[in-house]
């Protein structure tokens, strides 16, 4: 595994720099360039042209560097394990997965998507569902956690990763139902406190929220993606429960925001639109989003569930029916033995 403190020297450099990018970028005009849109400006966007849409950006140094040093983490880790003698485990499909899932999380935190969610509800609604219900079963699939664990070597897991994922407070906050919790709540919390109006002026609040969403939808999805080292193992029947709750969750928001009659958020309200759905109907929208969406999702979670369920279920069965077969097979050769006539002495 490559020296911690080379990767923390290099990532401190890249930190400051970003910092400094930052304040260029916040200096004049706010650092507006061709190509790119910022977010938390409440003001009227152009409507979506193609091709230029798909160039067209929400960019942050920070939040930028924070998910680039992730993605070079991972491959830094990745790469130690390749060429260990547990290479199996750094396998391509992992490799790809997670890739995968961190492209996913910066096109929707700074994508064409990001230039229009403070104007439109439902562009938000959109990044809400990848950040929740998407990327972090990819990531998850990578197996970041097992693989830094092998590349640490035993050292490095005696003195302190052990210490961390056998303490108390660490087995007690990876508890499902903390997940569970955390993924139900949080996204109430965010959309009915003053939290999401405040995030559309705020530049910090607003990347805060996206990293929230991310956290809270990486520990729902943990113990069912099970790649990683957990303490909890949710047996078959539990995980079709736990992911069934997908289902009212997701009935639960989308009601949130369809059956008002009028805008929830004000300045939302009085954001003046050119184009597009007014602010009444680009909340119904993303309000039938929410349910019809969510809805989906849990419930070919929970059939896939189900199945691997099924599969188990019908592996064991085999199981045991070819360990009776065998037991039989001995009862029979062991009385066959017992029944020989004996020969003349």
């Amino acid at each position: 595994m490559p020296r911690p403190r080379s990767f923390a020297g290099l990532a401190l450099a890249g930190f400051a720099l970003s910092v400094l990018l930052t304040f260029a970028m916040r200096a004049g005009d706010g650092g507006a360039s061709v190509g790119f849109l910022f977010v938390c400006t409440i003001a009227a966007v152009p409507p979506p042209e193609f091709p230029g849409v798909l160039t067209t950006f929400a960019f942050e140094p920070i939040p930028v560097y924070v998910l680039v040093t992730i993605g070079a983490g991972y491959l830094l880790v990745f790469r130690a394990v390749r060429s260990g003698s547990q290479r199996r485990l750094a396998s391509t499909r992992r490799l790809i997965s997670f890739l995968s899932g961190l492209l996913l999380v910066l096109l929707t935190v700074f994508g064409p998507l990001a230039a229009y969610s403070s104007t439109f509800l439902t562009a938000h609604m959109i990044q809400h569902f990848v950040l929740i219900t998407i990327a972090p079963p990819l990531l998850l699939a990578g197996a970041p956690l097992t693989l830094l664990l092998v590349a640490a070597g035993r050292a490095r897991r005696d003195r302190w990763l052990y210490p961390l994922l056998h303490s108390r407070w660490f087995i007690g906050f990876t508890n499902p139902l903390v997940g569970l919790v955390l993924f139900a709540v949080i996204p109430v919390g965010w959309y009915i406190s003053p939290a999401f109006e405040q995030s559309l002026t705020n530049v910090w609040l607003h990347y805060l929220g996206y990293g929230i969403f991310l956290f809270a939808g990486t520990h729902y999805w943990w113990p069912i993606v099970g790649v990683n080292p957990s303490r909890w193992n949710l047996s078959h029947p539990i995980r079709v429960a736990y992911l069934f709750a997908l289902v009212p969750i997701h009935a639960f928001l989308g009601s949130l925001f369809y059956e008002p009659t009028q805008v929830i958020y004000e300045d939302l309200q009085a954001l003046p639109r050119y184009w597009g759905p007014s602010p009444l109907f680009d909340q119904q929208i993303a309000g039938a989003m929410m349910f019809i969406v969510g809805e989906i999702i849990g419930i070919i979670a929970t059939l896939v569930a189900a199945s691997r369920w099924a599969s188990a279920d019908e592996r064991e069965g085999k199981r045991i029916d070819a360990a009776l077969a065998r037991k039989r097979a001995r009862a029979a050769a062991d009385a066959g033995v017992d029944s020989e006539p004996e020969g003349p002495r």
